[in-house]
């Protein structure tokens, strides 16, 4: 018992790293977030079971610095190690999940999956890669919805098979929501290609991942999108991105203790811990050639912590039935034992004695071990407000500008060249996590 209590109250080196990085990225340092996570990764904090959750915050915060490059090549690696994994069987999967949550190798969750795609756009953008690299990510984030829906069903039938009774009800996992903010991006990529086509389709999924969004209560004002679609690509000659705020990340859920004839049964789930922003809307400032300037409102495209909480709900039923299912085989272990005993030749009182220990040791030990997986991609951002401009022929100085509910300038982004005419579409992007 003794020890037990010593592991639980033992925070490892990797738990104080991520404390530690969290904390960075929430008062915006992130030069030193990336410090901790390269001094982590040469100490072999993240290891091969954690590698892809490494790739997912050390791309995210090369992202944030301009590091884009960077960015774009530590997600597809994440990206290719999460498509391997998935790429396995139903049985495949379920049997390395049922071995336990936090013992398992991390591969990205269900609602950060379309994310390793946004934040590329966002770099590739940046970067000023208008040719292919943007379209790319546009088209491997198109499929990933269905392809996720449908995994998740397949396993969820595989767990059920290894142990949950029939009359124990799960939902099947629904449709994800495609990331507004993704769907966005990818119109404007294929717009500016030349892919009419693509980008005709990738509007419609704008509506309805607008739409979608608008019904889990954020913003109901869709019409930027109809102004997209008005907009000819000629038009396009600024994109300017406000990433702002910290994303979702999650949290611990107790369930139990349940009894299952006399089988006690406790786990621990996780849930959402939503974000957000201080900031309730954001501007961009651009300097006109006669040297006055003009201040245009930006469209709030994506609520992150509204859009993962709702896929993550379609993602939970897999969670619970897996965890179900090694709870009850864990303490089911200690159940027999009692009832062994109960069985002998012992005494009542060694009997009675004997089937309680067991049933006390059986919620001792799955409270030392199914606790709920936390770990999670925690540089996401919170928000994204996002607008393209038709600007007159000639340069300007343009930045981007966090305002609070009252209108006070939280947050003012450095000026950037952005060019009107035929020049092509330049990007600013700012990423502030108040």
């Amino acid at each position: 018992m003794a020890a037990i209590s010593f592991s639980l109250g033992c925070e490892s080196a990797f738990d104080r790293h991520r404390v530690g990085l969290i904390r960075a990225h929430d008062r915006g340092d992130f030069v030193e977030a990336t410090i901790l996570l390269d001094e982590a990764n040469q100490k072999g904090r993240y290891g091969s079971k954690n590698e892809v959750l490494w790739l997912l915050e050390r791309g995210a915060a090369a992202a944030a610095t301009g590091d884009n490059a960077l960015a774009v090549s530590a997600l597809n690696r994440a990206e290719q190690q999460t498509e391997l994994f998935y790429s396995q069987s139903a049985s495949d999967i379920a049997g390395q999940w049922l071995i336990g949550e936090r013992a398992s190798r991390y591969i990205t969750r269900a609602y950060e999956n379309q994310y390793i795609n946004v934040i590329k756009m966002l770099a590739h953008f940046q970067a000023g890669t208008v040719a292919n690299g943007p379209t790319v990510e546009a088209r491997r984030m198109a499929s990933k919805a269905d392809q996720m829906r449908d995994k998740f069903a397949d396993v969820l039938d595989e767990v059920r098979d290894r142990g949950i009774e029939k009359d124990y009800t799960l939902s099947d996992p629904g449709a994800f929501i495609e990331s507004p903010l993704g769907v966005y991006l990818s119109a404007i990529a294929f717009r500016e290609n030349g892919q009419p086509d693509m980008a005709a389709t990738a509007l419609k999924r704008l509506q309805t991942a607008a739409a979608a969004q608008a019904g889990l209560g954020i913003s109901g004002d869709t019409s930027y999108v109809d102004e997209l679609v008005d907009l000819e690509p000629s038009q396009q000659d600024a994109l300017f991105v406000a990433v702002g705020g910290v994303g979702p990340r999650l949290a611990r859920q107790s369930i139990g203790p349940i009894f299952i004839y006399m089988t006690p049964i406790y786990f621990e789930l996780p849930q959402i811990e939503p974000g957000g922003s201080r900031a309730t809307r954001a501007i961009v400032e651009i300097q006109e050639l006669d040297g006055s300037t003009r201040t245009v409102e930006l469209n709030l495209i994506e609520d992150f912590s509204a859009v993962a909480e709702a896929n993550f709900q379609q993602e939970l039923p897999v969670v619970h039935a897996r965890t179900y299912v090694r709870a009850l085989t864990k303490s089911g272990l200690f159940t027999a034992g009692g009832l062994a005993i109960q069985h002998s030749d012992s005494s009542a009182e060694v009997k009675a004695a004997g089937l309680l220990v067991s049933l006390i040791g059986g919620l001792v030990y799955l409270s030392a071990t199914e606790k709920a997986d936390l770990r999670c991609w925690s540089m996401l951002p919170g928000v994204a407000w996002a607008g393209v401009l038709d600007l007159p022929e000639g340069e300007h100085q343009a930045r981007l500008i966090f305002l609070s509910p009252g209108g006070q300038r939280l947050h003012v982004g450095e000026w950037a060249t952005v060019r009107g005419g035929a020049y092509g579409l330049d990007s600013v992007i700012e990423y502030w996590p108040g």
